[in-house]
Order: C-alpha cells, then structure tokens, then sequence
C-alpha cells in the first residue's frame, strides 16, 4: 500500500490555509478523497483510474496555486 501520510498532511493544511470553499479547498479535498480511495482499493483497474485522476487534480492544483500567487 502507497503511503500518503505526508501528502495528505500537506493538503489538509493547504485547504485550511485557502477555505474549504474555494477552489484550491476543493481540489484538496477532492485529492484527499482520492488517495483514501486508493490507499483502500484492491482493484487495480480502479487503483489505475484513481491514479489517473490524481495525476491530473494535482495539475489543476498546481495552476490554481500559481494563479494565486500571481
């Protein structure tokens, strides 16, 4: 099983930091749910669809953030 603990640690702290109600909130959110599913899934076809949507949340996150900073 993949270890998420720091990964998620940092997006739980990121969503307080920016609100749950704003996107970047959201994305954390939804990248915090995704781990969990995969961290608990057994199906690999689910584990490669799970690992797909995260690739591409983390790149929304990531233009988020830097939309943020400019």
């Amino acid at each position: 099983m993949t270890d998420f603990t720091e990964p998620r640690s940092m997006l739980k702290k990121l969503a307080m930091a920016h609100g749950a109600e704003t996107a970047i909130g959201r994305a954390c959110h939804n990248l915090l749910e995704m781990t969990e599913n995969y961290a608990k899934s057994d199906d690999l076809e689910q584990k490669r669809q799970l690992a797909s949507n995260i690739q591409r949340e983390l790149g929304r996150l990531d233009d988020l953030k830097k939309s943020v900073s400019q």
